[in-house]
C-alpha cells in the first residue's frame, strides 16, 4: 500500500512538471528545451552589433536559438552544399539568390516558404520582393535584410557649388557637368566588380521596362536599346564624369575626391564610424532620376535571403523562427544597431536610410529592382564584368557592339 502511494504521488508529480513545462511553451519566454536552433550564416548576423536582437527573437519565438557565423566564404558554401542532403542538413541558414537558389530548389533541397510570404508582408516586408525570392512563382527565401542603393553625395561639396539633388536624368548630367568644370572628379566608379552598376543604373533611368525585358531573357543583349544605353555610359566617360578604378572609394568619397557615389546604405557604417562624416550633414543621398520626370523612379536592392533546409529536422522551429523574425520589436533593435532591416515600417534615426527606405515603401512612385548581379549565373555575370570594363576602357560604340556580342554569345550558349 505504501509503495502505490509512493508511486502515485511521483506519477501526479511528474504530470504536473509537464503541465508547467506545456504552460512554458506557451507563454513568452524562452523554451525550457535544450534544443538549440542553429542560424547559420557568412554575414555576422547575430554576433557583434547586431546580437542585441538575438534575446528579443528567442522571447518572442520561445525558442533557443544560435546565431553562427562562418566568415571564410569558400568554406561556408561547402559546408552548407555538403550537408543538405544528409539528416544533419543544417535547419536555418543565409544564401543567395538568383541561380544559387535555383539550384538548391532544382536539388530539392529547400523548403517551400510561400504560404508564410503573406505573414512576412504582414509584418512590414515589401511585397515588390517577392519574386526576387521565388522559384517557379513559389517562395524560397525571406530577407535577411534588404540593402536599397541611391547616390551618395558629398553635402559640402554640393553646398559649395550650389547643387540640388536632381529631378531629372539631365538635371543629374548638369550636376555632373558643373563638378567637373570645377575640378570635382563627379563619380566614383569604385573597383572593377562594380562594372555593373552604372550600366545598371542608366537602364533604370532610361528605360526600366527594359531593365525587367532583359533580366527575364525577353530581349537579347544585343538589342538597339540596350546598347542605346550603353552609349550614354560610354558619353559619360568621355566627358570625365567617372573616377579611374579606385581601391578605396569609400575614403576618396570621404576626403573629397569624388562628389558622388552609387552605393548601398550598408556603407554608412564605415562612413561615420570610420571617417566620422554624419549623415545628412556631410552625406546626402537621392535616388537617380528618371529620364522623364513624371515616370515612376528605379530604387535597386539587394536581399541576402534566409533559406530553410527541406532535409532538415528542424525545419518547424525554423519556420517558426522566421515568423518572429519580422516582428516590429526585432527589426526595430535590429535597425538602431545596423542602420538596416528586412521591412520598410522600423524608423530609422540615420537620414540616409530613412530616406532610402520611404522611398521604397511608397509604391506609386517608386519601382523596386533587383540588381543586375543577382539576375544571372555566376558565369554569366562575371564575363559581364569583364566586358563592361573594356568598355570603361575604351568607351566607343565598336567595343559596346563587341563587347555585348561576347555576353550574348555565352548567354545563348549556357542559358538557353
Amino acid at each position: 500500500m505504501i509503495k502505490k502511494k509512493i508511486w502515485l504521488g511521483m506519477a501526479i508529480t511528474f504530470m504536473a512538471t509537464l503541465a508547467l513545462t506545456s504552460c512554458a511553451k506557451g507563454n513568452d519566454s524562452v523554451s525550457s528545451s535544450e534544443e538549440v536552433v542553429e542560424v547559420l550564416n557568412d554575414k555576422g548576423v547575430g554576433t557583434g552589433i547586431s546580437k542585441s536582437f538575438v534575446p528579443i527573437l528567442e522571447k518572442e519565438s520561445g525558442l533557443n536559438i544560435k546565431f553562427v557565423n562562418t566568415p571564410d566564404l569558400s568554406a561556408y558554401q561547402t559546408n552548407i552544399q555538403q550537408s543538405l542532403q544528409g539528416k544533419d542538413a543544417p535547419a536555418l541558414f543565409t544564401w543567395w539568390t538568383g541561380s544559387q537558389m535555383k539550384e538548391l530548389v532544382k536539388n530539392g533541397l529547400l523548403e517551400d516558404l510561400t504560404d508564410q510570404w503573406d505573414s512576412y508582408v504582414t509584418e512590414g516586408v515589401s511585397d515588390q520582393i517577392k519574386d526576387a525570392l521565388s522559384v517557379d512563382g513559389k517562395v524560397y527565401g525571406a530577407p535577411l535584410n534588404i540593402l536599397y542603393n541611391g547616390v551618395f553625395f558629398n553635402k559640402e561639396i554640393f553646398d559649395k557649388y550650389n547643387l540640388k539633388e536632381p529631378t531629372t536624368l539631365d538635371e543629374f548630367m548638369v550636376v555632373c557637368e558643373t563638378l567637373k568644370e570645377n575640378g570635382i572628379t563627379p563619380i566614383g566608379i569604385g573597383n572593377t566588380w562594380q562594372s555593373f552598376v552604372w550600366p545598371q543604373a542608366l537602364m533604370g533611368s532610361m528605360d526600366p521596362d527594359l531593365y525587367d525585358e532583359r533580366t527575364t531573357g525577353k530581349v537579347d543583349f544585343t538589342d538597339a536599346r540596350i546598347k542605346k544605353v550603353f552609349n550614354k555610359w560610354c558619353e559619360m566617360i568621355e566627358k570625365g564624369y567617372f573616377s579611374d578604378v579606385q581601391q578605396d572609394q569609400v575614403k576618396e568619397f570621404a576626403s573629397g575626391k569624388t562628389a558622388m557615389m552609387f552605393q548601398a546604405t550598408n556603407l554608412l557604417t564605415g562612413l561615420n564610424d570610420e571617417y566620422g562624416m554624419t549623415s545628412g550633414k556631410d552625406i546626402g543621398i537621392f535616388v537617380l532620376p528618371s529620364e522623364e520626370a513624371k515616370s515612376k523612379q528605379t530604387i535597386f536592392y539587394e536581399v541576402a535571403p534566409f533559406v530553410v533546409g527541406k532535409n532538415s529536422s528542424q525545419k518547424e522551429e525554423a519556420k517558426e523562427v522566421l515568423k518572429s523574425y519580422y516582428k516590429n520589436d526585432i527589426q526595430q533593435e535590429y535597425a538602431d544597431k545596423t542602420g538596416i532591416s528586412a521591412v520598410t515600417n522600423v524608423t530609422f534615426t540615420d537620414p540616409v536610410s530613412k530616406y532610402l527606405t520611404e522611398k521604397a515603401s511608397d509604391e506609386e512612385h517608386y519601382a523596386l529592382k533587383l540588381r543586375y548581379y543577382e539576375q544571372f549565373t555566376p558565369e554569366i555575370v562575371n564575363l559581364s564584368i569583364d566586358e563592361y570594363w573594356k568598355i570603361a576602357d575604351n568607351p566607343t560604340e565598336k567595343q559596346v557592339d563587341e563587347s555585348l556580342t561576347n555576353i550574348q554569345n555565352k548567354w545563348s550558349e549556357v542559358e538557353r
